[in-house]
């Protein structure tokens, strides 16, 4: 079996990876140019961890971010504990949660790619999708080159082409928020930013400000504020992403010193401006199917369910999809089945299942982030959530999400 994967970006190299594993043979197709990606942070939960333990790229990594159990959340009025949740442990799951850089985790990938000699060709943009009569797949590309494959797979993000090949009718949908966060020196911080637990999430009336150690140390803190935001064109996005000064301004205009914390203020007037980066948060309506009526073409990760990273799981949803994949298509590839349609619908629903109950949870994530413009409403959703976290205790019913393990 051969297979064509459209897109570089995580899901894609984790999904190459898997199927070698599983002797298939695959190339993957980049849009963009080597260096053209994005930065930022990424937080990767025990139950992404654990797959990519499977793909031996979890050691590799582990050593390049910060390892963590607890996070708490605190009050902007007066820094006070509202609750605190496990997003990892070693003795309960087996890893502890890992806050680190994006690019660190995509070099390392494109490392092991190398390593095992998997392609990837980059400025390649998928033009147009053919399932022939004979049972394969045909990408063409837009300077003319074609492709030919048994199956093709989707790994193209938000606004996926492949996507557009199973459902043009499906377009993302912003969800009236959007990221914007950068990284400093701890030792910037005020004396408070050394006693104050990291990772935390300070909530505010308006938005919500998090930090985050992203080294292994601790040395460098990642900063990390939700805003309420309107909508904008792609290319508005895409400018404002480039415009550093401008989400600098976004930053510090949020958060004065007349409503937030000292901690907050002086993270804001020493956030390094090349660090910056902007996330809008886009949701993909349902798909009907993430695969074509053959089988043959499908999407994952991103281009089949993007969820806002306000529950911490767009990635791990994008792993544990790619590494389910490769098992199903190694039953094919090693002929202990041959009915590829019936395998990929089981697969789905089962995928779609799970995806659904962590999309729902990632809503609710993101809605605690929402603003209470009064002091009285931010005073009872603290005192709410006080008491729901007291309520749940430290996992917070998180287990059915951290537990998860692609081999049962």
């Amino acid at each position: 079996m051969k297979a064509i994967i459209i897109g570089s970006g995580l899901a894609g190299p984790v999904l190459a990876l898997a199927l070698e594993q599983q002797g298939i043979s695959c190339k993957i197709f980049e849009l963009r140019d080597e260096s053209a990606f994005e930065g930022g942070f990424v937080a990767l939960a025990p139950n992404a961890l654990r797959a990519l333990s499977r793909i031996g790229v979890y050691d590799r990594i582990s050593a390049q971010g910060w390892n963590y159990e607890e996070f708490q959340f605190l009050s902007s009025r007066n820094l006070s504990r509202i609750g605190t949740v496990l997003n990892g442990s070693q003795d309960k799951y087996g890893y502890k949660a890992l806050r680190i850089s994006r690019g660190i985790v995509r070099q390392t990938l494109l490392a092991v790619l190398h390593e095992r000699k998997i392609d990837i060709e980059y400025n390649s943009k998928c033009v147009s999708i053919q399932e022939t009569p004979s049972s394969k797949v045909v990408a063409t590309f837009a300077d003319g080159r074609t492709e030919e494959a048994d199956i093709l797979i989707g790994c193209d993000g938000i606004h996926s082409r492949v996507r557009n090949y199973l459902n043009p009718t499906i377009v993302p949908t912003f969800s009236g928020q959007m990221g914007v966060g950068g990284s400093l020196a701890r030792s910037k911080l005020a004396s408070a930013g050394k006693d104050v637990h990291m990772p935390c999430m300070i909530f505010g009336k308006l938005n919500s400000f998090a930090f985050m150690p992203c080294d292994y140390n601790g040395d460098r803190v990642g900063c990390f504020a939700t805003l309420e935001s309107q909508d904008r064109s792609r290319e508005e996005w895409a400018g404002l992403q480039e415009d550093k000064a401008a989400l600098l301004q976004y930053m510090r205009s949020y958060h004065n010193k007349e409503k937030w914390p000292q901690l907050v203020h002086e993270a804001t007037q020493n956030v390094e401006e090349s660090t910056l980066s902007l996330w809008p948060f886009f949701k993909v309506p349902e798909l009907q199917s993430w695969t074509s009526e053959s089988g043959r073409v499908l999407v994952i990760g991103d281009a089949a369910h993007a969820m806002p990273p306000t529950g911490g799981q767009g990635a791990a949803m994008a792993f544990e999809d790619a590494i389910t994949l490769a098992d199903v298509l190694g039953q094919i590839n090693t002929k202990e089945s041959s009915d590829l349609k019936s395998l990929l619908g089981n697969w789905q629903a089962i995928r779609r299942t799970r995806v659904k109950k962590v999309l729902a949870f990632t809503s609710k994530s993101g809605d605690l982030r929402k603003s209470k413009p009064s002091t009285f409403q931010q005073i009872l959703k603290e005192w709410g959530m006080w008491a729901y976290f007291l309520y749940i205790g430290k996992d917070a019913g998180l287990s059915w999400i951290y537990e998860y393990d692609t081999t049962k």
